[in-house]
């Protein structure tokens, strides 16, 4: 009966640190989902503000071109390029955009590595 008893003993041992590993394992497993879908939304989040603030940089700097061009008044008949940096190989195109009715249009491109990018345009004022 001592045997029988130290059996059973031996046998309940053994299997309580194995679930309590198990239970350890799924509840780090656990958090650390968590812990990573926070981390992507929280980036995702970051990534998708900081498109939107060069977005709105990108546009103030088109919309400052096209009042520089505006300066011009009539004398603007050609395109002009705005250098944004040179080094870059980043500038600005501001052309007329002709219509039979007036006022006329400016349009500005943003040109990067002598690919256009982003453009608006404005009706055109003159200097009066």
């Amino acid at each position: 009966m001592i045997l029988t008893h130290a059996r059973r003993r031996i046998h309940r041992r053994h299997p309580l640190p194995i679930r309590r590993g198990l239970a350890a394992m799924g509840l780090v497993l656990a958090l650390a989902l968590l812990v990573g879908t926070f981390a992507i939304a929280t980036g995702g989040r970051a990534t998708q503000s900081r498109r939107h603030d060069l977005h709105h940089q990108s546009v103030a700097l088109l919309e400052s071109a096209i009042r520089t061009a505006q300066t011009l008044g009539d004398e603007l008949e050609s395109d002009l390029r705005l250098p944004v940096d040179e080094d870059a190989g980043v500038w600005i195109d501001v052309k007329v955009i002709t219509s039979s009715e007036p006022p006329n249009q400016i349009e500005a491109t943003l040109v990067r590595n002598n690919r256009p990018g982003m453009s608006i345009r404005r009706l055109q004022r003159g200097n009066s």
